[in-house]
């Protein structure tokens, strides 16, 4: 990656490394031809940036469809509760 080989020591599933590995690797390409990077490490700091917004806007979606369940748990449970 990043035209270095990385060994990676785990319990993990190989298979699965090397997913992610192609996952951070294709957003890397992704970052290159969209960006006037000049450095692996500016590649990188990008790369990542881009992966943790990502990651930041999938929790902030989770979280509100977790708030809107919730409040509709309640308005069905104070309904069942009113009809008791």
């Amino acid at each position: 990656m990043f035209g270095r080989e990385y060994g990676v020591r785990g319990h993990g599933n190989k298979q699965y490394i090397e997913e992610l590995a192609d996952f951070i690797r294709n957003r890397a390409e992704v970052v290159q031809r969209n960006a006037t990077v000049v450095s692996t490490l500016d590649l990188v700091i990008l790369t990542l940036l881009n992966i943790t917004d990502e990651m930041f806007q999938d929790k902030q979606v989770r979280e509100q469809t977790i708030r809107e369940l919730e409040e509709k748990a309640d308005r069905l449970r104070e309904s069942v509760n009113r009809e008791d």
